[in-house]
């Protein structure tokens, strides 16, 4: 027993270690690790920064340009929109080709309405009365009218004691007058076109080329039974009537007219051919 409590008290009274020398001892070694840490980053960066001499710039180098703002990069065009121009009495003005085509397509439906049925009257009154009776009475149906609105407006402001004016006066102070650079315009159009038909009739009834002078007089007498069968009102009629139909026509079945007109067409060359080839003469010479 003696032995025992002297073991346990020999144990006990083994001086036991502080715990501020454990951590005096573990914190000089991350001191000492952080240390070397530090020196070795100090070294890296030491050998990485220039030497003075190596900072100077070179003689020979040209200096470098001097701080300033930025340069501005181009950037492309942006397009600007061409106003449509406009005239002081009405609506935009456009090229007439451009409203003849919205006219024979049907654009406006109220437009190609009102100039188709004004132009079928037209035609349709010629077939009945002569030209100067239709003239005569279309000049007494606008007076009428105009007249009437004129004498309407007079006792409506004369009623309410108003200052209106004239009800035409924008129709009368506009410019109606035709410009002479309208009329050398389509004078030279008119003038280019009459000369080319000239040379044409020229070439065809003065035989330049044989075949093309029987095109032109089989063409011929196929007119000389149609004008037995109308007469030029009719004609005009049936024509005003498929410029206003044929093109709305064509653009909405396009692929079934131009497979018909190909074949046609095909047909037509197969039978010309042939009879160049068997007719003698008639063949035409290479340029």
């Amino acid at each position: 027993m003696e032995d025992q409590s002297h073991n346990i008290s020999s144990s006990h009274g083994a001086p036991e270690p502080d715990m501020d020398d454990i951590l005096d001892l573990t914190g000089g070694q991350y001191a000492r690790k952080v240390e070397e840490d530090e020196e070795d980053r100090r070294s890296y960066s030491d050998s990485l920064e220039p030497s003075p001499e190596s900072e100077e710039p070179s003689s020979d180098l040209p200096p470098p340009p001097p701080r300033g703002p930025l340069p501005v990069i181009p950037t492309a065009p942006i397009e600007e929109e061409h106003d449509i121009p406009t005239s002081p009495y009405g609506p935009p003005t456009t090229t007439t080709g451009s409203v003849v085509v919205d006219l024979l397509y049907w654009r406006d439906i109220k437009k190609s309405g009102l100039v188709f049925g004004a132009s079928l009257f037209l035609l349709l009154s010629l077939t009945v009365f002569s030209i100067v009776s239709v003239s005569a009475y279309i000049a007494l149906a606008l007076l009428s009218v105009t007249i009437s609105f004129r004498i309407y407006k007079g006792v409506l402001q004369a009623i309410q004691k108003s200052e209106e004016g004239h009800p035409f006066k924008c129709c009368l102070d506009s410019n109606v007058a035709v410009s002479e650079e309208l009329v050398h315009k389509y004078s030279n159009v008119a003038l280019g076109h009459v000369n080319c038909t000239l040379k044409e009739l020229r070439r065809l009834f003065l035989v330049e080329d044989l075949v093309d002078s029987l095109k032109f007089a089989v063409l011929m007498w196929v007119f000389t039974y149609i004008g037995a069968l109308f007469n030029g009102l009719t004609l005009l009629i049936l024509a005003l009537i498929s410029l206003f139909s044929i093109p709305v026509i064509y653009e909405r079945h396009q692929t079934q007219v131009d497979h018909y007109i190909a074949l046609i067409s095909k047909n037509f060359n197969n039978v010309k051919d042939l009879i160049l080839a068997k007719v003698p003469g008639l063949k035409r010479k290479a340029d």
